[in-house]
């Protein structure tokens, strides 16, 4: 109920200072009284709510709040040179208020980025360092455009003092920094608060879009500013506010899905790639290039040499995490053939051999119970058979033992389909190797089994290089495909995990190709 109490009085304040029914002056303060009004709503709002909560959701409310005290103090200095008829005071003390927003703006994105409080929400640490290089890019690629095409021109025609327009300009170019970051983290992060995101974002919008009208006007020279270009600072942090008054919590079940994933890799490439694009043609026609855009220019481009930095770091612990998962998954099921192996089958056999001895010594009157001890024993057989079963399909014993080659004569002979096996190894290979090139071929002979309609498998092994080469060749009608869940999409993780690929050529009606490169050195050491 308050918040569209003050809603409605901002509005009223805004359409009274636009509709030209008041004198100038009233007009003025009209339009200030709205401004200070909506960064004093935001101000409280960030600052009560804050109480009411603990972790990064108590620290972002205070970190926007502080920013938003500051604007609301720059503002009355601003009303101060305003209503005194200096016009449109550039620099002026008022805007050391008003860019402290920005600043704490920054912190109270991070920490609503951090926010953890909704179950299952998972972060990643650093992952906001990421979201900031992005932003920072996108906004210097978005800045380098602006000022080679429009701004530029302006500034160079000497319409402002290089100090007026240096502050004027950062006002749009923050809003919009911290406007993108926004962006980013609500498209790819899985952040719980999210609607709180989308509504900052909202707001942070609305002040760029009057400040870039501001810088505009600066640059030109103007001596005032439209009072309706004023109408995206109080609908700004109006929604500054409503982003604080926003109820914590999971909101709408929206997922980081792989597809967002592989665009928040991919979107602050375009802006800088449309930059590079325009200064190449800037430069062929010999238009005018000044330091600004040069120090831009170079810091986007030190900027993405950052961000591919870290990319690669992060990818390089992703894969060796795979890898480590992998052989720690492999040791784990080892461990529990092992058991299953030397615990339970052997309790189960001796126990078998007991009820034999009990079997043999029952007088021949007690047929009965002989044959009970019998069906007993016959029982006790059958457990052990589906134990040792159970066990080689946890981890195949025979390539424990013996080996790769062993492993896959074993596969071949229980294989449903004729099976023509050609090894070319010289005693063992990397476990990580042996170990996944055998669950590719078992894999690939059970798909053929049931939907490659083949007559026969080839499957040849051999060493090239320091590489293990493993390709498996049917006749069957093709047109294998690993989205339907055959198995193969858990086969390619594996084999990528150890440094390898997985290749598949599956044409219609012309059999199937299954080709694994595992490679030797990496996965002794993975080892």
């Amino acid at each position: 109920m308050t918040i569209s109490a003050v809603a409605l009085v901002l509005a009223v304040a805004v359409g009274l200072a636009c509709s030209g029914l008041l004198s100038p002056r009233l007009s003025l303060l009209a339009d200030d009284s709205s401004q200070f009004l909506a960064a004093l709503a935001a101000t409280l709002a960030c600052w009560i709510t804050a109480a009411r909560h603990s972790g990064e959701q108590r620290r972002w409310r205070l970190w926007m709040g502080a920013g938003c005290c500051g604007w609301a103090l720059g503002q009355l200095v601003w009303s101060w040179y305003r209503l005194g008829g200096v016009g449109l005071p550039s620099p002026s003390p008022a805007d050391v208020g008003y860019l402290t927003l920005p600043v704490f703006a920054l912190g109270a994105i991070i920490a609503l980025a951090a926010d953890r409080s909704a179950p299952g929400v998972p972060w990643r640490y650093g992952g906001w360092v990421v979201t900031v290089l992005d932003g920072l890019m996108v906004t210097g690629a978005l800045f380098v455009l602006t000022w080679a095409t429009v701004l530029g021109p302006v500034v160079r025609a000497g319409a402002t003092t290089k100090l007026a327009y240096s502050i004027a300009i950062a006002y749009p170019v923050t809003d919009l920094l911290l406007t993108v970051i926004v962006i980013l983290l609500i498209g790819v992060s899985a952040v719980g608060n999210r609607w709180q995101l989308v509504v900052l974002g909202a707001g942070l919008f609305g002040l760029s879009v009057s400040d870039s009208i501001f810088a505009y006007l600066v640059a030109e020279g103007r001596a005032s500013m439209p009072t309706a270009a004023d109408a995206g600072f109080v609908a700004g942090l109006f929604l500054v506010a409503l982003a604080a008054l926003t109820p914590t919590g999971p909101g709408p079940a929206w997922v980081a899905r792989p597809e967002l994933r592989r665009g928040h890799l991919l979107l602050p490439y375009v802006p800088v790639a449309v930059m590079m694009v325009v200064v190449v043609v800037q430069h062929v026609r010999g238009g005018p290039v000044d330091n600004v855009q040069l120090v831009v220019e170079t810091m986007v481009v030190a900027l993405l040499v950052v961000r591919q930095g870290i990319t690669l770091l992060q990818t390089a612990k992703v894969v060796g995490s795979r890898a480590r998962l992998v052989l720690a998954t492999d040791r784990t099921r080892r461990q529990l053939e092992r058991d299953l192996h030397d615990g339970v089958q052997q309790r189960l056999i001796s126990v078998a051999l007991d009820v034999r001895r009990l079997e043999a010594g029952v007088p021949d009157g007690l047929g009965d119970l002989r044959r009970e001890l019998a069906e007993v024993v016959a029982e006790l057989n059958e457990t052990v058979n589906e134990v040792r079963e159970l066990s080689r399909g946890l981890h195949p014993a025979a390539l424990t033992a013996g080996g790769l080659r062993p492993a896959l004569n074993t596969l071949a002979r229980r294989s449903a389909v004729p099976v023509r096996l050609d090894v070319e190894l010289d005693g063992r290979q990397p476990e990580p190797v042996e170990v996944a090139a055998y669950y590719v071929v078992a894999e690939a002979l059970t798909n053929v089994a049931k939907y490659a309609k083949a007559a026969h498998i080839d499957v040849r092994v051999c060493v090239r290089r320091n590489r293990l080469h493993l390709i498996v060749h049917d006749d069957g009608i093709g047109d294998a495909d690993p989205k339907r869940g055959t198995g193969l999409t858990g086969l390619a993780d594996r084999v990528e995990a150890i440094g390898g690929t997985l290749t598949l050529d599956s044409p219609p009606g012309q059999g199937t190709r299954l080709h694994a490169d595992l490679p030797l050195n990496g996965s002794a050491r993975a080892g």
